[in-house]
């Protein structure tokens, strides 16, 4: 059963159930890039900084549904370099099968078994990959998110002028860990102005010269900081930049340890 019309601070959980509806891909890569993309309701912005080479193990995917519907995926193959590059094609290989199963849970529930049943078109084996994907409703505003042992979502709320984390408890197995994995999902009402921001660990991972570590709490505080140096109503693209800046120089190396995706979303109308 799905519960309706939440409260805006509300989280309501849903059941997993595989209705399918037509999705059509607008973007997808697991390269060096800066896109942003105009959807229902919603604008999406993704910049991703492979370590050490062009392409890397994570993946990212904007599509466009049936029913006014937005989907994105964010996925994080272990490692980086050729061999997570080639697990993440083999996620947007798999990804394209199952791209119509509507409910966010049954998206996880098909990679997985994709994973851990049917493995003859992969190349070499697989590795174990953390997702988080999320549906958005252009009519009503209503956001549905699952995840497979991804770092958890910030919700900025345009209101509350704060990020939060969201889905607390969903930690759940990553992709390719046992068949059969059960994937909870739950549902969040945006209101104009609100954003979603996901993240690859790479971004909460990164250690400074002296080895400290950002950690999540560290990069929500990162992301709050970034959002205030911007008067009124931040470009989305200018604030992934920024965000990207940061995370580079707690760094303080030219290059990255680890690949680095932020994916930033948020409601228009």
């Amino acid at each position: 059963m799905k519960f309706t019309k939440p409260e805006p601070n509300a989280f309501v959980c849903t059941t997993s159930a595989q209705r399918p509806f037509g999705c059509m891909e607008l973007w997808a890569g697991n390269e060096r890039a800066h896109r942003s993309l105009e959807l229902a309701g919603l604008e999406a912005d993704v910049i991703s900084v492979p370590s050490g080479a062009d392409h890397g193990g994570d993946l990212s995917a904007v599509f466009s549904c049936s029913d006014n519907i937005a989907r994105v995926v964010l996925a994080d193959c272990v490692g980086h370099g050729y061999v997570a590059s080639g697990v993440a094609r083999h996620v947007h290989h798999v990804l394209h099968k199952h791209q119509d199963v509507r409910d966010t849970a049954g998206l996880l529930v098909a990679l997985n078994d994709e994973f851990t049943l049917n493995t003859e078109h992969s190349d070499g084996p697989l590795r174990l990959t953390t997702v988080v994907t999320g549906t958005f409703d252009g009519t009503n505003g209503e956001f549905n998110f699952a995840y497979a042992a991804h770092p958890r979502m910030l919700l900025w709320r345009s209101r509350e002028n704060r990020f939060i984390e969201i889905g607390e408890g969903m930690e759940n197995l990553p992709l390719g860990f046992v068949t059969g994995e059960a994937y909870s999902e739950q549902s969040i009402r945006l209101l104009p102005g609100d954003m979603i921001l996901a993240f690859s660990d790479g971004a909460t991972e990164v250690r400074s010269p002296g080895g400290d570590q950002l950690t999540p709490r560290g990069f929500l505080r990162l992301a709050e900081s970034t959002l205030e140096k911007f008067p009124g109503s931040v470009r989305l693209p200018d604030f992934s930049a920024a965000l990207l800046d940061g995370v580079q120089r707690h760094s303080g190396q030219p290059e990255l340890d680890d690949d680095v995706t932020l994916l930033t979303l948020r409601r228009t109308t």
